[in-house]
């Protein structure tokens, strides 16, 4: 097995990568090419129309790192506060970001004009379908990016509630289980006049995201696979992920043929867990820089990034590619600081509340984590 450091080197390495790619999309695709400047222009550069690929990679690496944590944790109580004192510091800092961004930005920004009640999806980390569908309230998220952040949460307790319950083998089965159910519930509901019945589970199970949960299962496996040197748990890894590349929801915007991206972003995956040259080219410094701001830089570069881009073409007069690179760098040192000073600041905060609910929950000691490393380390 390879050591722990080198692996969290080129583990945020990759994060660097993923982030990258989906800032090329959100920046240069033709996600929010009605804000920008230019338009399409350039949503159809090689790696640019690619690029929303990264977020399925990011789901590969919380899948394997996430089984890391779960083996450091005495149980599920241990692992859900670990997993929301990494989460939610960011998350509470990014919201209220974007929603003072959006105050006098909104007509530039993608979300448009934001309300006190759209910050609750995000500081609750669940989909604002449940809020809408349950609670009857009209919230929407600040951030069209937060969806896979409900998803990441949402494969947080499954899986926690799973793992110390029935054990890694079970649990994964079970979450490759309800993977499939999203897959065939629509084709069966279609061909067995069974939508009736079948739709408001569907929806129930959908907005969860566990439609993904196929990509986290396939990093779990590749986690276990180099853990314990198995090429079987290997070779199953692999045929998990790009049977989830051929099942993910291509979204409407792109092209259906870009789907080989996924299949790349899997192979890619499995390549780098094998090859000592991948690994070091991965821990470059600049992309270790960039995995080590990935998860802020995801809750902040999108809403006010473009929003930024627009104004920039708006009130200046500069070449049209000068733009962006503007707001990468600025959000990239924006990220920085949020990693750095201000994640540290609301977690020591927020102390109290974690070792009262240790207490409370009398939740044993554990190894505890190094420092965050990126997105969802």
């Amino acid at each position: 097995m390879h050591k722990g450091q080198e692996r969290i080197l080129y583990l945020d390495g990759l994060r660097g990568l993923a982030i990258l790619l989906v800032l090329a999309w959100h920046y240069l695709g033709p996600v929010y090419a009605m804000h920008l400047p230019y338009g399409g222009r350039f949503a159809y550069w090689p790696v640019v129309r690619q690029g929303w690929a990264g977020v399925n990679l990011f789901f590969l690496i919380s899948g394997y790192v996430i089984f890391m944590t779960l083996e450091r944790c005495t149980g599920f109580v241990d692992f859900m506060l670990r997993r929301w004192i990494r989460l939610f510091p960011a998350m509470l800092i990014g919201s209220v970001l974007i929603y003072c961004a959006a105050q006098p930005m909104a007509r530039w920004m993608p979300g448009g004009q934001a309300h006190a009640l759209d910050l609750m999806p995000g500081l609750t980390l669940v989909n604002p379908f449940y809020f809408i569908r349950y609670f009857g309230l009209n919230v929407r998220s600040l951030d069209g990016a937060f969806w896979s952040l409900y998803v990441e949460a949402a494969f947080y307790v499954v899986i926690g509630l799973l793992y110390f319950r029935i054990g890694w083998q079970r649990s994964l089965a079970a979450l490759i289980g309800l993977w499939i159910a999203v897959v065939m519930m629509p084709p069966l509901a279609h061909d067995y006049a069974l939508v009736p019945y079948l739709k408001p589970p569907y929806r129930f199970l959908k907005n969860l995201g566990c439609g993904y949960f196929g990509w986290f299962a396939s990093g779990a496996l590749f986690f276990k696979a180099r853990k314990d040197r198995d090429r079987g748990l290997f070779a199953l890894a692999l045929a998990m992920g790009l049977i989830a590349s051929l099942t993910t929801d291509i979204p409407d915007n792109i092209e259906k043929t870009t789907r080989i991206s996924l299949g790349l972003s899997v192979l890619f995956f499995a390549w780098v867990q094998q090859s000592a040259l991948a690994q070091r080219l991965l821990e470059a410094r600049w992309l270790l820089f960039v995995g080590f701001v990935s998860y802020p830089l995801y809750l902040v570069h999108s809403a006010i990034g473009v929003g930024l881009i627009a104004v920039l073409a708006r009130e200046t007069v500069m070449p049209v590619l000068l733009p962006p690179l503007l707001v990468t760098a600025a959000m990239m040192a924006l990220a920085w600081l949020l990693a750095r000073w201000a994640e540290p600041a609301v977690a020591r905060a927020l102390k109290p509340v974690t070792e009262g609910l240790r207490r409370l929950f009398r939740v044993k000691p554990a190894h505890r984590d190094g420092p965050p490393r990126g997105l969802l380390a």
